[in-house]
């Protein structure tokens, strides 16, 4: 995990959660839309992560997850707002 000074691009934490969770995740890449189950899967992925990252106290993993929980979340608003 990088260290916290340095910013993480979307893209790079979308490559991370692709080679954590698998190929067959929302944010894989392509331009192919997500649905609201991919997307809910990935969210609750996400605040699990957390979680965890929380009761270990790894400062990096909460600044990582909580911002790509953020980032589903509004990937989930667009889709629904569309």
């Amino acid at each position: 995990m990088q260290k916290l000074g340095r910013k993480i691009t979307l893209k790079e934490q979308e490559d991370f959660y692709v080679a954590l969770m698998g190929e067959d995740v929302c944010c894989n890449g392509d331009n192919n839309q997500s649905t609201i189950e991919e997307l809910d899967e990935a969210i609750d992925d996400c605040i699990a992560m957390l979680q965890y990252s929380i009761d270990v106290n790894n400062k990096d993993e909460i600044f990582f997850w909580r911002k790509l929980l953020q980032g589903n979340k509004v990937q989930r608003r667009m889709l629904l707002n569309a």
